[in-house]
């Protein structure tokens, strides 16, 4: 298709020079389809076919390059805008903002034609929910910044975000942190956006992605107040005042030592705490029965009991594996059986491998009852079961371990291991149906 007037550059953008715009007059300047910019990924793809089928089903999109925009493309740690294009007969939706160098490129449903005047209007709730988002993570980098702890990466979340800190922070300086980030909202310190020679000194432009032009494009700082200048791409609030609130959640340890706090920020504070007084009010009613205040005993009250409940679990399933590995035991030495087997329908492990513990002990303790789990007697140990859905696992000792193995492979579908001579090991990811009663009755063949 063809091509008109040039279109204003990603670092001039409207929704840059003015972040409150939520409608815009523009004119189409460029059309054509859509194409994906590939990853490394796709170009080693060499499934011809299935990229076929893959672009034969997508549905068309088109990208139009406008004059100017109010609709943000996706760039530092900010997502793209949504939104619509509305020409003089439909309104068509937006999907997404690109930026390919120093061009925003928008993604749509349908084409439009070059040279048609057409209207955007933002997708404004979730712009302001951006703004507040990123304009709160500058706020929040510049305080942790006098902690000297700097904001090594940023992801804005669907509902929380993070910032990775250089190390675990210590709840007493996440709690300053807070009452600082908190006191400077109420301060509503202004937040303008200026250039470097404006602002009079040189700016870290080493974050700033490699393919936008810099000699070309414009190097954006924002600046809260006089604690911050920071250069960034993205749309900010114009007071510190409009970020409402900032909530810190949680921290996770990751790679290196480091630590991504999670934080929230304006309207996400207030639904977020909504969230959780309901599920902790459906706790309280269905589950705890107690009062808001009680939760945090009640709660204590309950893990100590389940702890009691798991130790006493584990001492009946000890007495159990110690009955099982004396009645196999007995079999071997009283009635000169030569095989035997153990078999438990949970899927968990502790059990089978107590009576093997125990077995093991009664055969030391009686080195002269004639029984060897290596070179004499075989033991077949398996659990789970098809409706639990869970698999299982299975552990044979002995000299028939590999003729028996190889026989269970028959039965099992699903049934994965390895191992040589005496002993035995394997997994089964999930049992199909009437598998389970299928290697009982095998295995109570060979001990008849």
């Amino acid at each position: 298709m063809t091509t008109m007037a040039t279109s204003t550059i990603v670092g001039a953008l409207a929704c840059q020079r003015n972040s409150f715009l939520k409608t815009f007059q523009t004119k189409v300047v460029s059309c054509k389809e859509y194409e994906p910019i590939k990853t490394s990924r796709d170009k080693q793809n060499k499934n011809k076919t299935s990229s076929k089928t893959e672009e034969g089903s997508r549905e068309a999109l088109y990208a139009l390059e406008l004059q100017d925009t109010i609709l943000f493309p996706e760039g530092g740690g900010q997502p793209s805008d949504k939104g619509v294009l509305a020409t003089v007969s439909e309104k068509i939706p937006v999907h997404m903002v690109l930026r390919q160098e120093l061009t925003a490129v928008h993604v749509t449903p349908q084409p439009v034609e070059v040279g048609s005047e057409v209207t955007l209007e933002v997708d404004w709730k979730r712009r302001l929910d951006i703004m507040q988002q990123h304009t709160g993570q500058h706020l929040i980098s510049a305080i942790f910044d006098t902690y000297d702890l700097e904001t090594l990466s940023w992801s804005m979340g669907d509902m929380i975000n993070y910032i990775e800190l250089p190390r675990k922070v210590e709840q007493s300086v996440i709690n300053e942190v807070s009452e600082k980030v908190n006191n400077m909202i109420f301060e509503n310190l202004p937040i303008k956006v200026t250039t470097p020679d404006k602002l009079g000194r040189e700016i870290d432009t080493s974050h700033i992605p490699d393919d936008y032009d810099l000699s070309k494009g414009i190097v954006r700082v924002v600046q809260i107040g006089d604690i911050d200048s920071n250069p960034c791409c993205g749309t900010h609030l114009s007071a510190t005042g409009q970020i409402q609130a900032v909530a810190f959640l949680h921290q996770t340890n990751v790679r290196g030592g480091n630590s991504r706090l999670h934080f929230i920020c304006g309207s996400r504070v207030s639904r977020q705490l909504t969230a959780y007084h309901l599920i902790l009010k459906d706790i309280l009613g269905m589950q705890l029965s107690c009062q808001i205040e009680e939760v945090s005993s009640k709660v204590a009250d309950l893990s100590k009991n389940y702890k009691k409940c798991q130790a006493r679990e584990s001492a009946l399933l000890k007495e159990l594996a110690f009955i099982e590995a004396s009645r196999v035991f007995s079999n071997f030495k009283d009635k000169g059986v030569k095989i035997a087997s153990v078999y438990r329908p949970d899927s968990s492990p502790e059990y089978l491998t107590n009576v093997q513990k125990e077995l093991t002990t009664l055969i030391n303790a009686n080195k002269d009852a004639g029984v060897n789990v290596s070179t004499d007697q075989t033991v077949v140990y398996l659990n789970g079961e098809h409706r639990a859905g869970t698999g299982g696992m299975v552990k044979i000792t002995g000299p028939l371990a590999e003729k028996i193995q190889q026989e269970l492979k028959k039965h099992l579908k699903n049934m994965k291991g390895g191992g040589k001579g005496s002993s035995f090991q394997g997994k089964i990811t999930q049992y199909e149906k009437g598998e389970v009663e299928t290697v009982l009755r095998y295995l109570e063949s060979l001990t008849l």
